[in-house]
């Protein structure tokens, strides 16, 4: 008998671990993708009590009907601002009958209108005749030719603005290179196939590399870093499919952010950024739950590094758990979105990290113990299966938790990695269109170029005129010293081109 009972409550598990299977798989064919909890369901869900205290959208619960009116007059007013840098043509219309007879009437007013033209984007072949000269009389005198100017490429028709170009609309606009080539027959009649695209882009990476190194190197440097993964298709000739590869994120709040491309998310990967001759890592370094992490910092037995964990990561945990034990889920969401909410408000004031801290230990950390002590205690419950959705969730809150406490010492350590998740979304992107990156040893490429362009986008500036201006700084020297990549980096020429603007 004991037996049965036995084999019943396995099957009773097993039978509640393939609902859960099923529910998540038609969610992910069928349901929305957004993490986020309607506030009404949630009023649902929540008792009373709580249900009569303000509910902390992770938005910032403003009302959305007056949301969207500032929305549309900000929207309006951007849009009227950044036009006025444009060149302008102005016509005059004047009425047919003030016209046959300008004497009989004055001008009182005017109505304006605006119309935005485009142009179609033009292209122009340089042609360049280096002339070759003999001294009248010197029948055997040296041939005099100029010698030829620096170029991106001997031998192509490639220039800074046309790279520039090709890499923008890549790596900015998610055009692969087929679509590209297709566009420019089409709308110019250019040849461009697509295989010189690519190796262009190999040159201009290689070009670039140099740069990417020195900002490897300030992250290196530094204290504090935001470190994510994400796996991108890649081909592998001879298997007859895709491989995977991953794309590395690391983030620093001052230097940006800079892409790393690896066949693998093991550990070891972490070495080309983080370990080098001159000088390791040493600092905080926050990222998700995967193991990599934890075995990079134990494989070089470095006490200096502090681990910090992913509050974002920890939640979405427990929304496979949402459907099972609704209204305690919502009661988790509910005082994460509490803990959100002071973010939200002290980021709104601009706070220095010593403010944030301080709101933190007097507003979060009570919060941040309790949320603490009932992860324990639903642990401890027999009733939680430790392979469901919810005991899986708990498992890994338990684990990260405690890696959660640096933020309440630093002002400076986000609660979240989603800055750096932020700084892959072009990259997804661009994955639908372009589907996979050429192979795994290619990957670099692409790593390279997003870099850039993150760099001059975190900057609200454009990388067109970024890739332009620095492929002309490498024509002219494309092995450069130590001073010469430093003014090259997205930072100095963000800083020229706004005291450029200044003094304009």
């Amino acid at each position: 008998m004991e037996e049965l009972m036995a084999e019943v409550a396995e099957l009773r598990t097993e039978l509640k671990q393939q609902k859960a299977i099923n529910r998540e798989l038609l969610k992910r064919l069928y349901g929305s993708r957004s993490e986020q909890m309607d506030s009404n369901q949630l009023l649902l869900l929540l008792s009373e009590d709580e249900a009569k205290k303000p509910i902390a959208a992770e938005t910032g619960g403003h009302e959305p009907e007056a949301e969207t009116r500032k929305t549309r007059a900000r929207r309006t007013s951007r849009l009227s601002d950044s036009l006025k840098s444009l060149p302008t043509l102005e016509r005059v219309i004047t009425a047919p009958e003030v016209l046959a007879n300008p004497d009989d009437y004055r001008l009182i007013g005017e109505e304006v209108s605006e119309r935005l033209h485009v142009s179609p984007q033009s292209f122009t072949l340089e042609r360049i005749r280096r002339q070759t000269h003999v001294k009248r009389g010197d029948l055997d005198g040296a041939l005099i030719t100029p010698p030829l100017e620096p170029c991106l490429l001997p031998g192509s028709v490639l220039t800074p603005s046309l790279g520039a170009m090709l890499l923008t609309e890549k790596f900015c606009y998610h055009q692969p290179f087929y679509r590209q080539e297709w566009r420019l027959r089409a709308t110019h009649g250019i040849e461009l196939r697509r295989d010189l695209m690519c190796s262009w882009h190999n040159h201009l990476a290689g070009l670039l590399l140099p740069l990417h190194e020195r900002i490897a190197r300030k992250m290196r440097g530094s204290d504090y870093l935001q470190i994510d993964e994400t796996p991108i298709r890649c081909l592998d000739p001879g298997a007859g499919k895709t491989a995977l590869g991953y794309l590395w994120t690391y983030r620093h709040p001052d230097h940006g952010v800079l892409f790393d491309w690896h066949n693998s998310r093991a550990n070891t990967c972490l070495d080309h950024v983080l370990i080098s001759e001159e000088g390791s890592f040493n600092g905080i370094l926050q990222s998700d739950g995967l193991r990599a992490y934890q075995a990079f910092i134990g494989r070089h037995h470095q006490q200096d590094i502090t681990p910090v964990s992913c509050l974002a990561h920890i939640r979405r945990k427990f929304i496979k758990a949402r459907d099972e034990h609704p209204r305690l889920v919502a009661w988790i969401f509910h005082q994460i979105g509490q803990l959100y909410r002071l973010e939200a408000e002290v980021k709104k004031r601009d706070a220095s990290p010593g403010l944030r801290w301080r709101a933190r230990r007097r507003w979060s950390l009570l919060r941040y113990h309790h949320l603490a002590k009932l992860f324990k205690h639903l642990r401890r419950r027999r009733r939680i299966l430790p392979k469901s959705p919810l005991g899986e969730a708990l498992h890994y809150a338990l684990g990260q938790w405690p890696h959660l406490a640096p933020c309440f010492e630093d002002g400076r350590i986000e609660l979240d990695n989603n800055l750096a998740e932020n700084a892959i979304r072009p990259t997804k992107l661009g994955h639908k269109n372009w589907m996979f990156v050429g192979g795994k040893d290619t990957g670099w490429r692409s790593a390279v170029i997003y870099t850039f362009v993150e760099q001059v986008r975190a900057h609200g500036m454009d990388p067109l005129r970024y890739f332009e201006w620095v492929f002309e700084q490498l024509m002219r020297e494309p092995n450069p010293g130590e001073e010469e990549i430093g003014e090259m980096l997205p930072s100095a020429w963000v800083q020229q081109q706004n005291a450029a603007g200044k003094i304009a």
